[in-house]
């Protein structure tokens, strides 16, 4: 009996030493994954196919009532969907080419010289209160529109283009100098055909004669993730003028990776008293009326309006068009009345990567 006794104690600290070293058998399968790779994507464009680009434009011997036109297409290089801003900056101007030299005065012209009162120095009182400024950019007209074509991977492919009038003959060059205009959002491999004009008021005095401008045209991109889309009414009967000059605006910010669309609708202008449905414009719909997608609805108080919320569409938006429209005009998800001036529509497509669809 002693004997068995000692035995199970020594087969107890075998089981012991066993767990202790670790060599106890059990079922076991080990999976790895080898050649895991985090990479940055790029934001690159290029102009008219140049990169890195800085080619000028020179407008000369330009008379009031004529229009000169500058266009540029810009393409995205880069790997990912951008926004693309233009800014006109660091501006200088001044009185031009001396050739018509009277003592005391500086001007280009013998008419220039003479709206001066004969006493024609730059920015300098000549006693009857009569000042050259040099300000031509006051006089200049400008115009700017945007068109992208169709191409792979935007939901407007096979639809024509998405384009917008940003301004029309409605402002002066001179007003623009602190703004960075948004252009429209651009898929990797997609093209954006960007016209401008610049032309002299027909009602230009003879005091401009021979003024000079120079300045510099930059273009912007950048990236989508966290974006801010602003939302603008717009002129359908003008080309889809954008309507800057009221008071009706808004912003969409809303991410672009997630298993849902998470949103935030701020707007103001709008009808105080009336519902606003936040919805999404599927594309291609070839009949009226359109079917829509209603995302957030509510209604305006004293004009402004802010939705949140997030949405799961159950699919990828590529280049997609959300807007903030009357909801008696999207009763039951179609639309039955349009009106392009008392909606906020897309100055740029939205892009939104649903990770849970495969």
């Amino acid at each position: 009996m002693k004997k068995r006794i000692v035995a199970l104690v020594i087969a107890a600290a075998v089981v012991i030493s066993l767990v202790a070293s670790g060599t106890w058998a059990l079922f076991t399968d080990t999976e790895t994954s080898i050649g895991n790779t985090f990479s940055a994507g790029t934001i690159d464009i290029a102009i008219d196919d140049d990169n890195p680009w800085s080619e000028p434009f020179t407008i000369a011997d330009a008379k009031p009532c004529e229009t000169w036109y500058v266009d540029y297409v810009i393409t995205n290089v880069g790997d990912n969907p951008c926004v693309i801003w233009k800014h006109l900056k660091d501006n200088v101007t001044s009185g031009g080419i001396e050739v018509y030299p009277v003592s005391g005065a500086v001007c280009s012209s013998e008419p220039e010289y003479v709206a001066g009162g004969g006493a024609f120095v730059a920015g300098v009182p000549d006693g009857t209160g009569y000042t050259e400024t040099c300000n031509i950019g006051s006089q200049i007209l400008y115009d700017l529109s945007v068109k992208i074509p169709d191409y792979a991977g935007m939901e407007t492919q096979n639809q024509g283009m998405w384009s917008q009038v940003l301004y029309n003959e409605n402002v002066t060059i001179s007003t623009l100098w602190s703004d960075s205009v948004i252009l429209g959002s651009l898929a990797p491999g997609g093209t954006m055909n960007v016209r401008q004009s610049y032309h002299l008021r027909p009602e230009t005095p003879n005091d401009y004669q021979g003024d000079c401008l120079t300045f510099t045209v930059e273009f912007f991109a950048q990236q989508l993730q966290g974006t801010t889309a602003v939302l603008e009414n717009k002129d359908e009967s003008q080309n889809w003028l954008v309507l800057f000059g009221d008071a009706m605006s808004g912003t969409l910010d809303y991410n672009t990776v997630g298993s849902t669309f998470d949103y935030t609708c701020s707007a103001a202008g709008l009808q105080a008293g009336q519902d606003y449905s936040l919805i999404y414009y599927p594309e291609p719909q070839t009949a009226w009326p359109w079917a829509v997608t209603i995302i957030d609805s509510g209604v305006a108080t004293g004009g402004s309006l802010s939705l949140s919320g997030s949405y799961d569409f159950g699919l990828d938006l590529n280049g997609a068009k959300i807007w903030l429209v009357l909801s008696s005009h999207v009763p039951g998800g179609m639309f039955t009345s349009w009106d392009s001036t008392k909606y906020l529509l897309d100055t740029q497509l939205i892009w939104h990567n649903d990770t849970d669809t495969p």
